[in-house]
């Protein structure tokens, strides 16, 4: 499997970020079944339409999840909650659709007008590289309308309903969504996007009662920097001294670093090894379903450490 394969052979040669597995033994034997149970991603089956008006508006949900860790976050407010980052560009993403339904239509992403564009995806508080998002929800269009004829269900049956073929599908078709490093002269695949969408489409359709994709367990963990972030809390990633320090003064971790693209690899890694050790308690859990539990982990106010920030469009 390339994801680990490569990522793999990242950890073979780290010197910035390391994996303690006996660490992760620690966990496994203690970690509650119940804690382990996919929440906070109720989001999703909120959106509303046709199946094929789903998979479209989850592909561009997932084009446009990347890179929310502003100081300044993008807050929107809706039903007497304020949503905050990713979940408030969603909501008001799921909102506009309900008002325009043109919203699930690769025509509409390529015309739509930039300041209209702009205005919904943008509401209180910052949101990063929204040049590159516009750029995106353009290409993600124009590419959907001249290989899949504008319809991403078409993409998906392609791949018969699997998950891991529409996601190297979405790496390949796609360039926003090739979330592929290069460390010491080794191509590394780590395909954040690319990895969750299937996830998302499969989510988003079984709420519908839609029958959802197939081989899901196959999907590694989304490597972000909400879950690395939760693996240093727990112990399970051990960064260098002054890595540790840089990302806790919030300073800015360079995209295609030897330090970003470790800690990248490192994630994967240390889910993979945490299934693994699961398994071998007699617990079978996916590594998509320890990612969401980190994820939320990661956001919650336990967590002291500071997470890492690049500037990118990869996640």
């Amino acid at each position: 499997m390339i994801v680990l394969d490569s990522t793999r052979a990242v950890m073979d040669q780290a010197r910035l970020v390391s994996i303690d597995d006996a660490a992760i033994e620690r966990w496994a034997r203690g970690i509650a079944p119940a804690s382990l149970k996919p929440s906070g991603h109720e989001l999703i089956g909120q959106l509303s339409g046709s199946q094929e008006a789903l998979a479209n508006l989850v592909l561009l949900v997932d084009a446009l999840n990347f890179c929310f860790w502003s100081s300044n976050p993008l807050r929107f407010e809706w039903r007497g909650k304020t949503y905050e980052r990713y979940e408030a560009m969603f909501v008001s993403l799921m909102l506009a659709a309900r008002y325009e339904p043109r919203w699930s239509d690769a025509d509409y992403w390529v015309s739509i007008p930039s300041a209209e564009l702009r205005e919904t995806l943008t509401g209180k508080g910052e949101l990063l590289l929204l040049d590159e998002r516009e750029r995106i929800v353009r290409e993600t269009g124009r590419v959907l309308i001249e290989r899949f004829d504008g319809q991403f269900m078409h993409a998906i049956e392609s791949v018969s309903g699997r998950a891991w073929p529409l996601a190297v599908l979405l790496m390949t078709e796609f360039d926003s969504f090739r979330d592929v490093a290069t460390y010491h002269g080794q191509i590394v695949y780590i395909m954040k996007r690319a990895q969750i969408c299937p996830l998302d489409i499969a989510i988003c359709w079984q709420a519908h009662g839609h029958p959802g994709l197939s081989g899901l367990e196959e999907l590694t963990a989304f490597a972000d920097y909400r879950v690395p972030q939760a693996l240093r809390h727990l112990g399970i990633l051990r960064l260098e001294l002054s890595l540790a320090e840089a990302i806790d003064r919030e300073e800015e971790i360079e995209v295609g670093s030897d330090a970003e693209i470790e800690i990248r690899a490192a994630t994967i890694r240390a889910v993979d090894k945490m299934k693994n050790a699961l398994g071998a308690t007699g617990k079978r859990v996916a590594a998509w379903e320890i990612d969401w539990y980190l994820w939320a982990l990661g956001r919650g106010g336990a967590v002291q450490v500071k997470h890492h920030r690049t500037r990118t469009f990869y996640y």
